[in-house]
């Protein structure tokens, strides 16, 4: 008998620890709730946006050089190729463009076939590229390329790719001018409502949209357009106030 009200006794304690702990736990649980609940009246979540054209002052000139031969004749081919590629750099050299800007990639070979599937002749490709502050000079002479014409210089294929020098620094201003706007669009919220904007409690960067003027195109991984010398950087900035 003494040994039943002993196990009584102690399941009816165990029960009373279990539910003690059981209302202290729903007690914290309903206070962060309503915690939550009464503390997200406070804030205010906007986004800020900001946009700034620039134009690129570095341009990157890619130029590739082919030249035909038949089997006989690949020395030949070396020869001519090089030819055409020294007439080249004489022409920029003219014009300003250092060697040193210049990045050459060694001759590549391809064979060529005949209906009979017999090789016939060779294809020889040089590819290289310059990269230069002379924006004006390079895409003037890319353009418009009679000059290289006259001297027999054909390209295979050629490209130009902008860049700008201060991007760091452009997109470092651009974050403060979205921050900025951030604020203000915030300010506009809370106006009609006779209230005020206090600090700021999180904020998160967009990605950068560097694209061509008026373009709509952007990409969730940001966007680094090189094909056109002027351009639109875009960011936007993520934030959350608290209200006064």
């Amino acid at each position: 008998m003494e040994r039943e009200e002993q196990f009584t006794y102690k399941n009816f304690k165990t029960a009373f620890l279990i539910l003690g702990v059981s209302i202290v736990l729903a007690a914290l649980v309903f206070g962060y709730f309503f915690y939550q609940t009464r503390s997200s009246r406070d804030f205010v979540q906007v986004v800020g946006a900001a946009t700034q054209g620039f134009e690129s002052d570095i341009v990157k000139w890619n130029i590739t050089l082919q030249e035909n031969t038949d089997l006989t004749n690949l020395r030949e081919g070396y020869r001519n190729i090089q030819e055409k590629r020294d007439r080249l750099f004489h022409i920029l050299n003219g014009k300003g463009i250092s060697e040193r800007d210049i990045n050459i990639n060694p001759i590549s070979i391809q064979n060529m076939w005949n209906r009979d599937g017999e090789v016939s002749g060779y294809i020889l490709n040089q590819s290289f590229f310059i990269i230069s502050t002379a924006v004006e000079t390079i895409e003037k002479l890319a353009l418009n390329p009679d000059e290289l014409l006259d001297q027999d210089i054909f390209f295979q294929n050629t490209t130009l790719e902008y860049f700008y020098s201060g991007i760091d620094a452009l997109k470092k201003d651009l974050l403060e001018l979205a921050t900025r706007n951030a604020r203000e669009r915030a300010e506009m919220i809370l106006k009609e409502g006779g209230h005020k904007v206090g600090k700021m409690t999180w904020s998160q960067a967009g990605v950068f949209q560097i694209i061509e003027p008026y373009s709509t195109e952007v990409e969730s991984y940001g966007m680094y357009n090189t094909a056109s010398r002027k351009k639109e950087i875009k960011v936007t900035v993520h934030a959350t106030y608290l209200i006064q």
